[in-house]
């Protein structure tokens, strides 16, 4: 996953390691970056950097099998002309619901990505607006994409959440989307959206397995 977290000219790589051991923590996951140059990536000027659910202040902790990096998503979320990362967390457990799924936010400036300010952000389907609710093995943020869907400048974020149930069926798939602002993702105004086969005017039904929001692409 490649954007410009910087705003230097130069894009910039993140990288998902899904399987990285934290300490004694196995499979909690981790993501390295590096950053452009006029020779191309580098780590050292701009310096590379690691993250993961233990790095300083970053939300949550570091947890076995959360798997954090399994996805990526870049975009500028708060239109303030650096790029941020969202960091898929599909097998998060939320409270005591297991595999529920989070996504970290790490928002850029002029020192690369950072987590105090901006804030960073920690979304699941139990944060304050978000639709829905957290549930087992739903897996949410298992896939990511960002783009201006309602082109007001800032750039938005949709999060697959492939082990969602549709009513009485199981696994069926939905994408939940949060809407940029100027403080960043949010969940409120614009409100965020809840889609699956099942919404009005989508084609096709939900059914048992069907994994909607596997992966996911934005564009024009």
């Amino acid at each position: 996953m490649f954007s410009d977290f910087n705003n230097d000219g130069f894009a910039d790589l993140a990288i998902g390691v899904r399987f990285e051991d934290v300490g004694t923590l196995f499979d909690a996951g981790a993501v390295n970056v590096l950053y452009g140059s006029a020779g191309g990536l580098q780590t050292t000027s701009p310096d590379d950097q690691f993250w993961n659910q233990d790095s300083a202040g970053v939300r949550d902790i570091a947890e076995s099998g959360d798997e954090f990096g399994s996805s990526l998503g870049a975009g500028d979320f708060n239109n303030d002309g650096f790029a941020d990362l969202a960091i898929g967390v599909p097998t998060e457990d939320v409270e005591d619901v297991g595999d529920a799924g989070a996504v970290n936010v790490l928002y850029g400036s002029a020192g690369g990505l950072q987590a105090t300010s901006p804030d960073d952000q920690f979304w699941n389907q139990d944060s304050p607006g978000v639709k829905d609710t957290a549930e087992e093995s739903e897996s949410f943020g298992y896939s990511l994409g960002a783009g201006d869907f309602n082109t007001d400048g800032f750039a938005d974020l949709a999060i697959g959440v492939l082990g969602e149930d549709v009513g009485t069926v199981d696994g069926a798939g939905a994408v939940n989307v949060l809407y940029g602002s100027a403080g960043g993702l949010q969940a409120t105004s614009p409100d965020d959206q809840f889609w699956n086969q099942d919404s009005p005017e989508v084609q096709d039904t939900a059914e048992t397995v069907d994994d909607f929001g596997y992966s996911l692409g934005a564009g024009d």
